[in-house]
């Protein structure tokens, strides 16, 4: 998952194009630790806004549920629609 969001494809095929090669490799790395701040920061605040158990019995997909329970109905549909 984090490999589709930072877009190694992307970047190989975009980096002809690049002024400097060092800035292709500076991007992906910024891109990788981005995507991966967001993936733990997801899954460590999950944990603060519902306990275990109400998030083991959630249905997929559940960060819809957690972000209705904090945000309310927009929540869901947003991350559905996403």
């Amino acid at each position: 998952t984090v490999w589709v969001f930072i877009g190694i494809e992307g970047a190989s095929i975009f980096s002809a194009r690049a002024e400097k090669r060092s800035d292709v490799g500076k991007a992906t790395v910024i891109g990788f630790i981005t995507v991966l701040l967001f993936l733990v920061l997801v899954n460590v605040l999950s944990l603060g806004i519902m306990t275990q158990p109400e998030l083991a019995n959630l249905q997929n997909p559940s960060l819809a549920a957690v972000l209705e329970h904090i945000v309310g109905p927009w929540g869901a549909l947003l991350i559905s629609i996403g």
